[in-house]
């Protein structure tokens, strides 16, 4: 066994259901596409149990796979209980060429039988899509025993590993030792050895700063408050932890790496305090005065609407599409700014669309949305129409490739406008928030200004 999840669904019961149920996934290749449009026909009009049974490795417990969501329903208007987590959707993971399809949906059904065989409804498939078999288990979040809902050990990802794990062992198949639960996304790894900004990298800065402008522990923490971060270093605390301004959620220091435990966080303060005692005298040196030139920013602030908008957000980042920018100090940036550090992707490419397509507003937005959106239907239609070609019996070797090649095409366009779809809608989303953050971050900055002219005058006042 490789892998193993289970984990809620809120809505789309029919969609998860008929994902887990997808003949493409869940057939063999021995049978023909024929064969494929047949279960697409029992899925969609209940017809033969009996052949999804046995053919596709596609069975139900407690219910039928063929009408499974409406079963799932009737259930939940029974106990008055149609609110809420509506389903349970979970998978098994088997190790490459260590079981056939069969023995992964018998292994599937045994599994499913003694976690929720007693009081739930289940559909449980194995999909031959990919090189490790896999089985996915959609489960209905009500019983229809007692019209209690899935809780307990029924969803612990502790005991829905024991008892995989069992029945592997039962099976002699492979378990995996010492599993880690909440392990960190790939990409976000990657990204982080790679330094690009995430929350522990923004952490880092934030504290190598701190110590490199303190002299012992309070005023690191008071440098670490001026960057947005609050921070526990109490001795009464195993660990010391650091709270990013705005988020609830603290991180542990030694999570951050060696140079970040407490202990080492307090040696660096100590070895900093001391390089700094024996800095010799350096003679006071004067700036020679420089007048203001206009700069990038000040362009900017020339280019109105959307665009106009994205790009002053994208500067106050530190970044540009197509320019090369000295990156601003992540661990200086207003506490308002820096979760969009970690989303420069999806910014960079919204604002190249805006600027691509001269989108100002957005009635433009939405123009543009819609013409996109009216390109998918047509192309949606092309690629259908091709399917149904490539179907038929006496077409030739020539006509399938060439329809093979087109609807390779398509796909991959349709892609690409799918994705400008999801831009738009994000755009439209983010543009309102972005205004509002921008203005609340100059806000915040002009009153700092105000109070650091402030202390200026009271100190030459006072002569201190």
């Amino acid at each position: 066994m490789a892998v193993s999840k289970l984990w809620s669904v809120t809505s789309r019961l029919g969609q998860v259901i008929d994902y887990a149920a997808n003949p493409e996934k869940t057939a063999a290749d021995i049978y023909t596409e024929e064969q494929y449009q047949a279960l697409r026909d029992v899925l969609s009009y209940a017809k033969d149990e009996e052949k999804t049974e046995r053919e596709f490795f596609c069975e139900g417990i407690n219910c039928n796979v063929s009408t499974a969501r409406d079963q799932f329903v009737t259930v939940k208007e029974q106990y008055d209980k149609t609110d809420g987590i509506q389903a349970y959707h979970g998978y098994l993971s088997f190790k490459e060429n260590e079981v056939t399809p069969e023995q992964a949906q018998q292994i599937g059904m045994e599994f499913a039988n003694k976690m929720w065989g007693e009081r739930f409804q289940v559909v449980v498939t194995t999909h031959l899509n990919t090189k490790h078999l896999h089985c996915h288990f959609v489960i209905n979040s009500v019983s229809f025993a007692d019209g209690k809902r899935l809780q307990n050990k029924e969803k612990s990802w502790y005991y829905f590993r024991h008892i995989a794990d069992e029945i592997c062992l039962e099976h002699k198949l492979s378990v995996v030792e010492n599993p880690k639960l909440h392990q960190s996304p790939q990409y976000l790894t990657k990204k982080d050895e790679a330094g690009m900004p995430t929350r522990y990298n923004n952490a880092r800065k934030a504290i190598d700063e701190a110590i490199a402008m303190s002299h012992n522990l309070k005023q690191f923490q008071y440098e670490l408050g001026v960057m947005g971060y609050h921070s526990n270093f109490s001795p009464n605390r195993k660990y010391a932890t650091i709270i990013p301004k705005g988020d609830e959620k603290p991180i542990r220091t030694y999570r951050l790496g060696e140079e970040y435990t407490k202990e080492r966080i307090l040696e660096r303060l100590i070895q900093n305090r001391d390089n700094i005692a024996f800095i010799p005298f350096q003679p006071k040196t004067y700036r020679v005065r420089q007048y203001r030139l206009q700069t990038r920013e000040d362009k900017i602030k020339k280019v109105g609407g959307l665009y106009g908008l994205y790009l002053r957000y994208c500067y106050r980042l530190g970044y540009l599409p197509k320019y090369k920018l000295k990156q601003q100090n992540s661990a200086r940036l207003h506490y308002l700014l820096k979760d969009d550090l970690m989303k420069l992707d999806e910014l960079t490419a919204q604002t190249t669309l805006l600027g691509k397509h001269q989108i100002g507003d957005t009635e433009q937005l939405f123009s543009y949305k819609q013409s996109v959106e009216t390109e998918i239907k047509t192309l949606t239609a092309d690629r259908t129409h091709l399917r149904n070609e490539i179907r038929k019996v006496n077409i030739t070797d020539e006509r399938l490739s060439k329809a093979k090649e087109k609807i390779s095409e398509i796909s991959g366009r349709l892609k690409e406008l799918r994705k400008e779809v999801k831009l738009c809608d994000g755009i439209a989303e983010r543009s309102g928030v972005m205004k509002d953050t921008l203005e609340q971050v100059q806000a915040e900055e002009e009153k700092s200004k105000r109070k650091e002219n402030s202390d200026r005058i009271k100190k030459q006042r006072t002569g201190r």
